[in-house]
């Protein structure tokens, strides 16, 4: 919208183009023509110029020009863009002489450097972290932190004084390796001084102002044993992400006003505590990413919060290091926990199967070159050693781990993948070794194969080699090329087993092996290559499997990987030919530690005919109830009731397809580990935005009160939700799940504030079930029987960029637009819930109560419980 859409020409083109998919490109491909493209050469540099460009010549002209591009037009821009590019450094050079600006950089090749020093580190945040082999190379920490310094130096002529660890990644451990380095600050998150402070996390009012005001904003210094000490600012999340993420979708002078009365309402804290200042509020951001989604780059804001900065009698700026010029004298911590800029742990980058992966891949490649830099066993030129150096420490770069898991996704991670691999390649090809074959290996797998008919349910298909009417009808369907052996894969669950039916287009040969490749979450080894009946073939699967089921046309032999590969292992599975179809078990029980909602991928591996089922992947299933868990609650929702009140209308976005807030069933479940919330819909769930846990459009709250009947824990819900528990009620926990700020919340025992717990759980989206289950551990919910508990349960709409919402949750309007929905009352009390789970038989009915309000229009922050439409509590039936 802000960079294509402005200009006719480049919307044209992107129409022309059609979509993204492989067909689409085809067809593009051979429908641009030459001027086609060359249009697109230049719009595809020309639009990205900040518009003040767009306003002067040489540019004014192409601009206007809009079309029908030359190549002499081609080499204008481009020596417009040298231009402007030659300008950068100098012009920051000359900023920061005038002291205007401080430049600061970050360790050379953006590592994540706690993690380099020792990857161990990781188990401090997050002790259930799925770690690799020890990983500790503090010689390449510093090497990191020498070569920052050496090109800050090159380029500045001056020694760097400010550091920003990559990703704003500290622990205690580097603090020695920064101050000998020559840096006298750094700087990372607030969730990091939380822990640090052993408060757990920093709690906000309803205007989202930090109530530990006088803790978060003031540097503070880390000392080592040895007196050595380095300076941390901690960064203000809501106010950074504020002008990261949600100021975008705000006219620029409401947003500084927004800005400049956020800095009051924490200066007002401040002097509520009678805090000791002066203080600093450190608002850090990925500056490269902003600016694109703001209209014009961001002028009208960036213009409009330099000149109320400016006007301010009581906020001043000021560079990190005047700061500490003016006031040396600062607290110390005690300790300093490892965490990043939004997390006090290392997730993102350490922790899950493809991370374990991608570190242990990395340290094979590192020990081998030790062999050459640090035991010295092995010898080649001082140029090739370098040079082999050099591509380590870009693998060690914190973005490729960045894409490796389900926390984040790219849409092309398996790019990334390739070129993180293609770097420790190179470490070898630098030394003259060759290139072992672990390198060649995916570490992600395959995306799942899209099924021609969706798996619709739980069902129990006879394995007998005969093809009953109906038995596989609720299976998933993959089908192949007519010209393969194998037609079509389809796949069954129940509660027990996977059912596996293959049909062929002509019978097997008698030395044929069918092989069923199985990968799961809980398995502590798998390999990527397949158990070959011929030694000198090595094939690659589309996923690394940890268990193998073979049909040798009599029996079933299973196997799991062991430590020398391949090894046999009892099983229960079965299977059964017949006329060119072949049926098999596997029970869930032959594949180690599974649990409901478990991520099961699988693929069929026909040897020696060579063929692959899917044949574009792997199939993906979720586990069932696996019948371990214990039915607790089971409700049932009225179909058609996703409107709220009764009155809400969905965004006219195409994204909000029927019925994908309308939930159809809502079930609790319980186990000796964990509860489960399982949220079924009428609609679909989708992901259009590709979060890393497949959830986009929904969020999901699931409110715990422990004692229902008492008033203790918080009557109203979490902020933005405009709803409260009945009278008397309160909760003490809440699970709010939501694809990318998922968290569990308590009150705070002294404000009531919402306040996150330092705990993880599991979202898992079912598409083809068209379900979330939400499984929390247990114990985070404390002593107790979930049996005498009461539960709120509601779906709402999540959103990345609410100019008027609140945490996360989309704004109802009285009109719909693209991103709102409509039906909404003209006050600031209306629900954002779009569907309370609530029985279809129950009274009063859902839209009863949510109606059930005084409007008002009083803002947010003055509002009570008394003000919101009140839910009752689901609970179970007493025996």
């Amino acid at each position: 919208t802000n960079i294509v859409a402005r200009f006719p020409r480049y919307q044209e083109l992107l129409q022309k183009r059609g979509g993204t998919d492989e067909a689409a490109i085809t067809t593009a491909l051979a429908n641009f023509t030459e001027q086609d493209f060359r249009d697109l050469q230049v719009w595809f540099n020309l639009a990205w110029f900040d518009p003040m460009f767009h306003e002067a010549e040489p540019l004014k002209s192409l601009v206007e020009q809009g079309r029908d591009f030359s190549e002499a037009d081609k080499v204008i821009l481009f020596d417009e863009v040298r231009r402007v590019m030659a300008e950068v450094i100098p012009l920051h050079k000359q900023l920061q002489a005038a002291g205007q600006i401080q430049v600061i950089t970050t360790p050379y090749a953006h590592p994540i450097l706690p993690l380099i020093y020792n990857n161990e580190l990781a188990l401090v945040g997050n002790p259930a972290a799925e770690m690799p082999e020890r990983y500790s190379y503090p010689n390449d920490a510093i090497a990191h932190l020498q070569k920052s310094v050496e090109i800050y130096k090159s380029i500045f002529d001056q020694d760097p004084v400010g550091l920003w660890p990559g990703e704003g990644a500290v622990a205690e451990e580097i603090v020695p390796l920064v101050s000998r380095a020559g840096y006298q600050w750094m700087a990372t998150g607030e969730p990091v001084l939380a822990q640090s402070l052993g408060i757990g996390s920093f709690t906000r009012d309803s205007n989202e102002t930090v109530q530990e005001a006088d803790d978060l904003y003031r540097p503070y210094y880390v000392e080592t044993r040895d007196g050595e000490r380095v300076v941390i600012f901690f960064r203000d999340l809501q106010l950074s992400d504020k002008l990261g993420f949600t100021y975008s979708q705000t006219p620029g002078e409401d947003a500084a006003a927004d800005l400049m009365q956020r800095l009051e309402n924490i200066r007002l804290r401040l002097n509520a505590q009678g805090a000791e200042g002066p203080h600093i509020v450190s608002i850090i951001l990925d500056g490269e990413n902003a600016w694109e989604n703001y209209p014009y780059d961001g002028r009208d804001f960036l213009n409009a919060m330099y000149r109320q900065l400016s006007e301010s009698d009581t906020i001043k700026t000021v560079t990190p290091s005047m700061y500490l010029d003016m006031f040396p004298e600062q607290h110390t911590l005690d300790h300093l926990f490892p965490g990043a800029w939004f997390s006090s742990n290392y997730d993102t980058w350490i922790g899950e199967p493809e991370e374990k992966a991608a570190w242990n891949y990395l340290l094979e490649v590192r020990e081998d070159l030790a062999k050459y830099d640090i035991t010295k066993r092995k010898t080649t030129t001082p140029e090739n050693l370098a040079r082999a150096l050099d591509y380590m420490y870009l693998a060690e770069g914190s973005d490729w781990f960045w894409w490796y898991g389900s926390d984040q996704e790219s849409g092309v991670d398996e790019y990334f993948d390739t070129g993180f691999r293609a770097l420790l390649a190179k470490v070898y090809e630098s030394l003259g070794e060759p290139v072992p074959p672990f390198v060649n290996v995916p570490i992600i797998p395959k995306k799942p194969a899209m099924p021609d008919r969706q798996l619709d349910g739980l069902s129990s298909p006879a394995v007998d080699g005969v093809i009953s009417e109906f038995e596989w009808d609720r299976a998933a369907l993959y089908t192949a090329p007519a010209d393969t052996s194998a037609s079509a894969l389809t796949v069954a669950i129940d509660s027990t087993s996977l059912y596996l039916r293959l049909d062929l287009t002509a019978p097997l040969p008698e030395d044929a092996v069918t092989g069923v490749y199985i990968s799961t979450p809980g398995a502590t080894r798998n390999t990527p290559y397949a158990r070959s009946l011929d030694a000198a073939s090595l094939v690659l699967l589309g996923a690394p499997a940890s268990y193998l089921f073979e049909w040798d046309g009599l029996e079933v032999t299973g196997f799991a990987v062991g430590e020398s590969g391949w090894q046999v292992i009892e099983t229960g599975a079965s299977g059964a030919a017949g006329d060119q179809v072949l049926e098999l078990q596997i029970p869930y029980s032959d594949l180690g530690e599974v649990e409901s909602g478990d991520d099961i991928r699988l693929e069929i591996y026909l040897q020696p005919v060579g063929q692959r089922l899917p044949t574009d992947g792997t199939v993906q299933v979720i586990l069932p109830d696996l019948g371990l868990s214990t039915q607790l609650l089971l409700v049932e929702d009225r179909e058609g009731d996703d409107h709220g009140p009764g009155t809400y209308t969905y965004p006219l976005d195409a994204v909000f397809t029927p019925q994908v807030f309308d939930i159809k069933n809502f079930v609790i479940s319980v186990d000796d580990k964990n509860m489960t919330f399982r949220f079924d819909f009428f609609g679909a769930v989708p992901n259009p935005w590709g979060s890393g846990s497949n959830l986009s459009l929904q969020t999901l709250d699931v409110y715990i009160d422990k004692d229902p009947g008492s008033a203790t824990g918080n009557q109203v819900l979490l902020p933005g939700r405009n709803a409260a528990l009945a009278d008397g009620n309160g909760w003490e926990y809440v699970v709010w799940a939501e694809g990318w700020t998922p968290a569990i919340y308590a009150p705070d025992p002294n404000s009531g504030a919402p306040k996150p717990l330092n705990t993880t759980y599991k979202i898992i989206a079912d598409p083809a079930a068209q379900s979330v289950t939400l499984r929390v551990p247990l114990d985070v919910f404390g002593e107790g029987d979930p049996r005498e508990w009461g539960y709120v349960a509601a779906v709402l709409s999540q959103d990345g960029y609410p100019a008027t919402g609140i945490w996360r949750v989309r704004d109802v309007d009285t009109q719909a637009k693209q991103w709102r929905f409509g039906g909404g009352a003209d006050d600031t009390n209306h629900t954002r819930i779009v569907d309370l789970v609530w029985s279809q038989w129950a009274v009063p009915t859902q839209e009863e109560m949510l109606t059930d309000y005084s409007p008002s229009q009083e803002a947010y922050d003055s509002l009570a419980a008394g003000d919101f439409a009140k839910v009752l509590l689901l609970t179970l039936p007493k025996e």
